[in-house]
């Protein structure tokens, strides 16, 4: 394999000199796993932006890495991480056969591949949904599987915030399976030791300690992810500044250190509750609506994204979607012709079009990227009753 003896120098290098500092910044406590001298795919749960350079600080043997393809449009920064660590990129919002064949190429020549199945951080708390290709690909490669579990990364980085907190972080290798264990059960029965392995429930998991996570303005943008007030009952009426949030219609509450929200009137005390709640009114939202715009936001830039020349801004203008479609910026999107809605980073709206095209959808602005994911997901799986 192509300069992976570089790599692999970089991969030292780096552990033991930066590694220790990394450890210190995050709080973070890891036990090194030697294991058999054989190329593995690892898999672990995803909880920040970090978690790859915190997963290596466990594994003596030199590890590669899948990274979403946005993170190679930021110019020299991208370059210098293709030079040192070659991740192999991937396009969250459409399934990359071409990432699969790299990973399958990589662990048959002698290196781990880690890939974070969910595909997307943790928004609320828990686990994401995880693609049952994963276990396809574990059973296709022929390496061992790693199973790898992250805590404290929730509360540490939130999905919306803009800044870190120090409070503390744990990675722990969860189980390793053979080569010949997973060969001898069925796809059904690796996704299940996966999902098992890999699962946290952030907030179950403080509730036994209540380890503070301190930092300053700790629910600011908090509005990226609470889309929806349990007051009001409004789309896109929180607003942040410090510590607390509040809508115009009276709630008020504050995010606190170990990460639970408190208020008079508040009737939920974790992000992961508030996460459910919404979600499910979305139905009612999305089948009230009728013809009309479910939701939308004003000032927003559509690009559209090239993997080799990075992104070209289209225009700017109102973003909304109803049922059957999405606009931004003057132009209509078929509902039918996307291929899939994801959020990238905190808040920028990525969908793929089936002709191939890929956008983004950027806000100056703290607003809810999740929001047109969760109603474009409702719409895909209730298509016959929201036609009806």
């Amino acid at each position: 394999m192509k300069h992976w003896s570089f790599h692999r120098v970089v991969f030292f290098v780096i552990r033991i000199t930066i590694g220790p500092l990394l450890k210190r910044v995050m709080k973070y406590k890891c036990i090194k796993n030697k294991g058999p001298d054989a190329p593995s795919l690892i898999v672990s749960n995803h909880t920040t932006d970090l978690d790859p350079a915190l997963l290596a600080l466990g594994f003596t043997r030199h590890t590669y890495f899948l990274a979403s393809e946005h993170a190679f449009r930021n110019g020299f920064p991208s370059k210098l991480m293709k030079f040192l660590f070659d991740p192999i990129p991937f396009n969250k919002a459409r399934t990359d056969v071409q990432a699969i064949m790299d990973t399958i190429r990589r662990i048959k020549a002698g290196a781990n591949v880690c890939i974070f199945p969910e595909g997307d951080r943790t928004f609320t708390g828990k686990t994401e949904p995880i693609s049952a290709s994963i276990a396809k690909l574990a059973k296709t490669c022929g390496a061992d599987l790693i199973t790898y579990h992250i805590e404290g990364g929730f509360f540490t980085v939130p999905r919306w915030a803009k800044k870190m907190r120090r409070g503390e972080m744990k990675g722990r290798v969860v189980n390793r399976y053979s080569a010949e264990e997973i060969r001898d059960i069925t796809e059904k029965q690796v996704l299940e030791l996966i999902e098992k392995d890999i699962f946290e429930d952030a907030y179950e998991r403080q509730k036994g300690r209540l380890t503070r996570y301190r930092g300053k303005n700790l629910a600011e943008n908090i509005e990226t992810v609470l889309f929806m007030c349990p007051e009001c009952k409004k789309l896109g009426t929180i607003r942040s500044e410090g510590d607390r949030f509040s809508c115009d219609c009276g709630l008020d509450g504050v995010y606190t250190e170990t990460g639970f929200l408190e208020g008079d009137s508040l009737p939920f005390s974790t992000i992961t509750e508030w996460g459910v709640w919404q979600k499910e009114q979305l139905a009612e939202i999305v089948l009230r609506a009728g013809s009309e715009p479910i939701c939308f936001n004003d000032n927003q830039k559509l690009f559209e994204v090239h993997t080799t020349v990075g992104k070209r801004l289209i225009g700017e203008g109102k973003l909304q979607i109803n049922r059957d479609s999405l606009q931004c910026a003057g132009l209509t999107f078929s509902l039918k012709c996307l291929t899939r809605i994801v959020v990238t980073g905190q808040m920028t709206l990525t969908f793929a079009v089936i002709d191939g095209s890929t956008y983004e959808v950027r806000s100056a602005v703290p607003r809810s990227a999740l929001l047109y994911r969760e109603i474009y997901r409702f719409l895909l799986e209730n298509a016959d009753e929201v036609s009806a």
